[in-house]
């Protein structure tokens, strides 16, 4: 309860900053409509956009697509805010202050699918659809993924992110071990694990690595299912399912019998960095997101070896299989000055944007996977295993799962999910009292927001 209200008060304080503390959506549309006409009223006065971001390893990139787009667009100078310097965690905290104390900034963005859903939910940004009208077009035509909340566009997903299994070639050739079918399974990935482990100490090498994010205890669900991993079908929550119990008693004993998986303490302890652990040969698989591509290519990181790819293995030979999809979402602040000029350059950023910044794969409709990989790898195919990625990329059965619905708790329920899951991974608590907690919580979460 004490979170809900302090979520509570900071949408009040959010739309009192800006009208009042109404939910009438009639009022909400004709906030953005006036916001518009304001934006369109100037359209030709040099304006300058401020983009809030907390990717400095992306600054050289951002700022060629913002010239780019000053080439066309003369008037209009896009300034990059680096805030939090490569936590989000920490940029989004700072921007909910910002946004609620009613300070000007045009583009923000969030990291994922579930840390948007609840900051569009609360009146932070601006709804899109009435500029996608203006355009004659809609989210819908222009995107593969799309994100709506309560029926807005508050956000474009862009810069789309893929989990799949990253492997340290060199270290799979020398245990002797093929490079992994699409068809593998988990049992396959723990086999492959025990074979890639070796060492003690300090110079142990681990055959995983399993990042401290609770949804990553999602993966026995998450291949097999399409659509939002947190929630049923009828949108009650996941945690009984045995798909999740399973894997997540899975990782357990990965890192705890089989000593094959880093151990969740040494993580959190150590403060490792997933990044830093793989790069530096330390693991020899790390189930990731296709957002590291270009950090392969990264002389901050300059891998000594080969990177090869699998995607990421089914529970059961007989489950079907999704690629789980994830990406930045890209707002417009509520606090915006120039929204339809923000607008405007946001849709350049997320479509020619993307093969500008190269990156990134683009969310743009008719756009092949492809594509955009090679823009990303052009530099450095040398430390790459080309031909697994393109098997992954171009998969005949490819099929994306993205949470095309979530509700505006589902943070809350995130949060849930990694202290929970944390006291059965680090062996404080049984995995029966973890699930039933898991349940109990979430339920009394989901009954707040229902009152």
């Amino acid at each position: 309860m004490k979170r809900l209200l302090s979520f509570m008060l900071i949408i009040c304080l959010i739309s009192f900053a800006f009208v009042s503390c109404s939910k009438d959506s009639s009022s909400a549309a004709a906030s953005t409509t006036s916001a518009a006409a304001k934006s369109t009223a100037t359209a030709n006065e040099p304006v300058t956009i401020r983009f809030v971001s907390w990717q400095t390893n992306h600054a050289e990139a951002n700022q060629a697509v913002a010239d780019a787009y000053h080439e066309l667009h003369p008037e209009v100078n896009v300034v990059f805010d680096y805030i939090g310097d490569m936590n989000s965690n920490d940029y989004l905290t700072k921007t909910d202050i910002m946004i609620m104390g009613g300070e000007a900034m045009d583009i923000v963005m969030t990291p994922s699918f579930t840390a948007f859903a609840s900051r569009a939910a609360s009146g932070a940004y601006l709804d899109l659809d009435p500029y996608f009208e203006a355009e004659g077009t809609s989210l819908e035509d222009a995107y593969d993924a799309v994100l709506r909340v309560n029926g807005g566009a508050y956000g474009i997903p862009g810069e789309m992110k893929y989990d799949m299994i990253l492997i340290n070639k060199d270290l799979l050739d020398e245990a002797g071990l093929d490079v992994p079918s699409l068809d593998w399974t988990w049992d396959d990935y723990r086999e492959y694990a025990k074979a890639l482990t070796k060492g003690e100490g300090a110079s142990r090498i681990y055959g995983s690595f399993f990042y401290s994010w609770g949804n990553v205890n999602l993966y026995g669900v998450s291949s097999a299912k399409k659509g939002n991993r947190y929630f049923n079908d009828d949108h009650s929550l996941i945690f009984e399912d045995p798909s999740f119990t399973n894997f997540l008693q899975f990782r357990y004993d990965m890192e705890n019998v089989d000593k094959s998986s880093t151990p969740l303490a040494d993580i959190k302890s150590l403060n490792m960095n997933y990044r830093d652990q793989f790069f530096r040969g330390q693991i020899a698989m790390l189930p990731m997101g296709t957002f590291m591509l270009s950090d392969i290519g990264n002389e901050k990181y300059s891998p000594d070896f080969v990177t090869t790819f699998a995607r990421i293995p089914s529970w059961s030979e007989d489950d079907p299989h999704y690629y789980i999809t994830q990406g930045q979402v890209f707002s417009i602040s509520r606090t915006s000055e120039h929204p339809k000029e923000a607008y405007d350059f946001l849709r350049f950023w997320t479509t020619e944007g993307v093969a500008i910044k190269g990156m990134f794969i683009s969310n743009e409709k008719n756009v092949d996977r492809m594509e955009s990989v090679m823009q990303i790898v052009a530099g450095f195919t040398d430390k790459i295993d080309l031909e697994a990625l393109t098997n992954i990329m171009t998969d005949p059965d490819w099929e994306s799962s993205y949470e095309e619905w979530v509700p505006e708790y589902q943070n809350e329920i995130d949060t849930i999910l990694t202290e929970e899951t944390d006291m059965f991974l680090l062996g404080s608590q049984s995995l029966d009292k973890t699930v039933e907690n898991l349940m109990k919580r979430g339920n009394s979460v989901i009954a707040e927001y229902e009152d």
